[in-house]
């Protein structure tokens, strides 16, 4: 059994409300069945004490005016405040991800710019030697810098110099 019972619970959400705001059982059956999907979608495992169910606990809840039914007026309210609600939030939203894109493209220009210095740094100017270029000063043909490789290439592997 049911308890408080739907009687209980109409009286005491009309004498809360100052009105008839609970005319038949169906709404208090639709506004507890709707709490306790809230509460199963929302974690009901979650909670310490699984001895009551949703059902239990949303009557619960309805009785002692923790939640509680909205006429036609307070609905039709709450579901403009709940799409302004959304409407900011997905603004919010897009602005935060406008500004990660705007970071990142920063980040990656920095990185960029910091790369390519790093890469100024390596190169010489012009007339300057560097160390491997102070030894010859001369620049070599190509056929002059494929022998060196081959060179390079066979000392490095231990094989004898073809004649």
């Amino acid at each position: 059994m049911l308890h408080p019972s739907y009687s209980e619970l109409m009286t005491k959400i009309n004498d809360e409300a100052g009105n008839e705001l609970v005319k038949s059982r169906y709404s208090i059956v639709m506004g507890t069945a709707k709490r306790a999907r809230q509460l199963v979608d929302k974690g009901y495992m979650e909670l310490e004490d699984h001895s009551r169910r949703p059902l239990s606990i949303a009557v619960e809840e309805l009785y002692d005016g923790d939640i509680r039914i909205l006429n036609e007026e307070e609905t039709a309210d709450y579901q403009v405040r709940f799409a302004e609600k959304l409407a900011r939030e997905a603004e919010l939203l897009a602005q935060r991800e406008a500004e990660a894109r705007e970071r990142a493209a920063e980040e990656a220009a920095q990185a960029k710019r910091s790369f390519k210095e790093d890469d100024d740094e390596d190169e010489p100017e012009d007339g300057e030697l560097t160390e491997e270029g102070a030894e010859e000063d001369e620049e070599l043909s190509d056929e002059a810098v494929a022998d060196e490789l081959e060179k390079m290439l066979l000392k490095g592997l231990d094989l004898p110099e073809e004649g």
